[in-house]
C-alpha cells in the first residue's frame, strides 16, 4: 500500500497543479482579449490620438489583471487608415517554475475606425 501511495500521490499533485495552471492560463487569456478590445474601443473613436489604444489596453490590464498577467505589453501594429488593431502580450505566472517553460499569452482585436462620411442625397 505504501508503494502505491508513494507513486500515486505525486501524480495526483502534478495533475492538480496542472489543472490550476491551465485555469490561470485561460483566465489570463480572457484578460488579454478584454484588454485588446478596450484598446480597440479607445483607438477607433473619431479623432482619437495616436497611441490611445495602446494606453487604454495597458491601463485596462493594470486595473483588472494585476497578478494574473506578468509583463503585459500592447501595441497598435497592423492598424491602417480604416481599421484599428491592438495586440496584447503577457506571461502567465507559473505555479511551479520549470526551466525553459513559460506560458505566454498573445491576443489581438480589430475593428473599423469611426469616421464621418457624406453621401449624396436623392436627386
Amino acid at each position: 500500500m505504501t508503494v502505491e501511495v508513494a507513486i500515486l500521490f505525486p501524480m495526483l499533485i502534478v495533475i492538480t497543479l496542472g489543472g490550476v495552471q491551465m485555469a490561470m492560463w485561460f483566465h489570463a487569456r480572457d484578460l488579454c482579449q478584454a484588454s485588446a478590445q478596450a484598446g480597440v474601443r479607445a483607438a477607433r473613436a473619431d479623432g482619437a490620438p495616436a497611441g490611445a489604444g495602446t494606453r487604454a489596453a495597458v491601463d485596462y490590464m493594470k486595473r483588472t489583471g494585476a497578478g494574473s498577467v506578468d509583463n503585459p505589453s500592447a501595441d497598435e501594429s497592423g492598424s491602417t487608415a480604416t481599421t484599428v488593431r491592438v495586440h496584447v502580450r503577457g506571461n502567465v505566472p507559473s505555479l511551479v517554475p520549470l526551466p525553459g517553460i513559460s506560458f505566454t499569452i498573445d491576443q489581438s482585436a480589430s475593428a473599423a475606425r469611426e469616421r464621418f462620411t457624406t453621401t449624396a442625397g436623392p436627386p
